[in-house]
């Protein structure tokens, strides 16, 4: 037999357990109730059904324990019933009756939780400690954590700290398999993972990446991650089987970009292995944030570098052992005319420690292309009024403020090139 009692009783705790009255903090008089209607509880008004009088006489005797009040249609007693208001001098005895644990009692296991896994990483703290001021001051943690099932708090948090202890590059599915068994039932719980980083990572840092991208950032690959390269520039692979990276040890694979027109793309499963030879000419380095305007690029003495958007940790160490080897270049970046694409220099600039420059990037571009360019979004027009106020972004205040003036964003392969 259907308990249509406990169903009703339970959705009135659900509803008590999100007020204030339970926290103690409601102002003014409050009442908790669950409407009968169509939506909520069809089968009362079914016809052809029996339920009717079963759903009376359960909450007839439900009224008559002190656990609610009905309130009828038209005041009509025993005819239709309009809602069922929650007694909430008797809720310990209801959640005795439904043997149900009460919220507090859920969240101490959810504080339990967090006690077992604080001290592991500083992210993983740093979301911890939301949970446990979220709890203690009465409000939700359903975006996170549902209080019934602790144990998946747990295994999220496990799942972090095994993110953050991945050292050597592993595709997203053998991640999956390793640490969580089912590779495709996993991926939602890897999205969640990759979240909790981005949004408690220190400064923000990752806040603008998607989830992909956040795990990229501790070598966990959807798929094999690729650098683009063209222009000048040589560089040696050992033959197969070789050790260390000393060009002068090699007598592997020999590629000079010069006589590859469209340039290479490189494997973040080859780029450790790569030796840049030295005594080439290369005057300028150049990341480019997009692909059209990468095959586009032809330029003297060049080494041009396809980003693909925002750099990861792979990346970002190619560039770096790039700029070791070339310390006297120019470096620059060339990317969108809007706020992602002054993000990505930013960040670039940030993370690598190299100083990058921009490339048609300039107020004079943007009033070149801004006719053809996109209307700024109402976000937009706030990232950049925000931005200007950035020590970072100094030089890019009187571009901001034509951009607002304006309304218009470019994108870079709106940029006519003149580089040849």
């Amino acid at each position: 037999m259907k308990r249509y009692d406990e169903k009703i009783l339970n959705r009135l705790l659900d509803t008590y357990e999100s007020s204030l009255l339970y926290t103690g903090q409601n102002q003014r008089k409050q009442s908790i109730a669950f409407s009968v209607k169509r939506s909520t509880l069809p089968e009362y008004f079914d016809e052809t059904s029996m339920q009717f009088e079963l759903v009376h006489a359960q909450l007839a005797e439900a009224e008559q324990k002190g656990f609610v009040r009905l309130i009828w249609q038209k005041g009509k007693a025993g005819h239709i019933l309009e809602k069922c208001l929650l007694q909430t001098g008797h809720v310990d005895e209801i959640y005795a009756y439904l043997q149900r644990r009460t919220r507090k009692q859920k969240e101490e296991d959810v504080l339990s939780v967090c006690r077992e896994y604080r001290g592991r990483h500083p992210v993983l703290d740093a979301f911890l400690q939301y949970v446990e001021q979220r709890i203690g001051q009465g409000m939700s943690v359903a975006q996170y954590v549902d209080r019934d099932h602790p144990q998946e708090l747990a295994e999220r948090c496990g799942l972090i700290g095994h993110i953050f202890e991945n050292q050597k590059e592993i595709f997203l599915r053998e991640f999956s398999v390793q640490y969580l068994k089912d590779s495709k039932a996993a991926e939602k719980e890897i999205v969640g993972a990759a979240g909790i980083i981005a949004r408690f990572y220190p400064g923000a840092a990752l806040t603008e990446l998607t989830a992909e991208q956040v795990l990229e950032e501790f070598n966990i690959f959807k798929n094999p991650s690729w650098v683009m390269v063209k222009g000048s520039g040589a560089f040696m692979l050992p033959p197969k089987g070789a050790g260390g990276q000393d060009a002068a040890d090699m007598s592997g694979c020999h590629i000079c970009l010069d006589t590859l027109k469209g340039g290479i793309g490189l494997s973040s499963q080859d780029i450790g292995a790569i030796c840049w030879e030295d005594n080439r000419q290369v005057r300028q380095i150049v990341t480019i944030e997009n692909l059209t305007s990468f095959h586009r690029w032809q330029e003297e003495d060049t080494l041009a570098i396809y980003l693909g958007g925002y750099h990861n940790r792979m990346k970002r160490q190619f560039l770096q052992e790039l700029y070791r080897v070339f310390p006297n270049c120019k470096y620059a970046h060339f990317g969108d005319l809007d706020c992602g694409g002054f993000k990505i220099w930013k960040d670039l600039c940030r993370k690598t420690g190299i100083p990058f420059k921009t490339r048609y990037m300039d107020r004079g571009t943007y009033l070149q292309y801004c006719k053809n360019g996109k209307d700024l979004t109402e976000h937009d027009c706030k990232e950049l009024q925000r931005m200007m106020e950035e020590p970072f972004f100094e030089g890019q205040r009187k571009l901001f403020e034509t951009m607002l003036e304006v309304g218009k964003k470019v994108e870079q392969e709106g940029v006519k090139i003149d580089t040849f």
